[in-house]
């Protein structure tokens, strides 16, 4: 025999609340098969199973008009409809990346940094609200689209925590050093260490470090390689030089 279920007992049996089930009622959505003679909703084993599809989509992020649609329609309406929400689904996943990366790197600025530093913060903010090929549009001179595709693919999928830290922690040395000689061997250390991390950041492609170099050596305004600057810049390439000279000399 099957069974019919009270508006009541669907809603202690399900979770789902009277009001909730009465809005479905009132909408189409998931209406009674009959009624008692005193006009109590029963709801019968089909109306049930009805409501757990309508549960399960709703908690994959259909709306309600687009579940109405879907249990009117084929079998074929509900894989395009899944499809559909499945691309939805990962364009979220994305976003909510974007904005875990922004949120981690403003965090990084305010440790990095020591303070608060609006501009850069807004610049940052600002960065993942746009493609990120847009970032690099400036270094297009510098870096074809092969390059920059690389370049963001690597970061995604290579930098961790650590690592980003770990890239921070060598640039503030350097920041920190920029008075040093450039012939000593303590500064001499220090760009060794910048130029370990780079490779281990931009998996020893040297093509494209090459290329990257010459986009960081003709560095805008912009938050593209932060917290790289010119005086970082300045300082590796006084570095650079002064060890290709002793060598020349040795």
């Amino acid at each position: 025999m099957r069974k019919i279920y009270t508006i009541g007992k669907l809603s202690k049996n399900t979770g789902v609340t009277v009001r909730t089930l009465d809005y479905y009622d009132e909408i189409g959505l998931i209406k009674p098969s009959s009624k008692t003679d005193g006009g109590h909703r029963l709801y019968s084993e089909d109306d049930v199973m009805k409501l757990e599809r309508v549960l399960a989509l709703k908690y994959m992020g259909f709306s309600l008009e687009q579940i109405k649609d879907i249990l009117e329609n084929s079998t074929s309406n509900w894989q395009d409809s899944i499809q559909h929400q499945l691309e939805l689904v990962k364009r979220e996943q994305e976003r909510l990346k974007m904005l875990e990366q922004a949120l981690l790197g403003v965090a990084y600025s305010i440790e990095f940094e020591g303070e608060i530093n609006w501009p850069v913060i807004f610049s940052i903010i600002q960065l993942y609200q746009h493609d990120p090929g847009d970032v690099l549009e400036q270094y297009k001179e510098y870096l074809n689209e092969d390059e920059m595709k690389k370049i963001i693919d690597m970061n995604a999928a290579n930098m961790s925590e650590e690592d980003i830290k770990e890239w921070l922690k060598v640039i503030g040395d350097i920041r920190d050093n920029l008075h040093l000689d450039p012939n000593s061997e303590e500064a001499e250390q220090l760009v060794l260490c910048w130029a370990n991390q780079a490779d281990k950041m931009f998996g020893q492609d040297e093509e494209l470090l090459g290329s990257m170099w010459e986009a960081l050596q003709n560095l805008q305004e912009g938050i593209a390689f932060y917290p790289m600057d010119k005086d970082v810049i300045n300082f590796i390439k006084r570095v650079a030089i002064a060890k290709g000279e002793s060598t020349n000399d040795s």
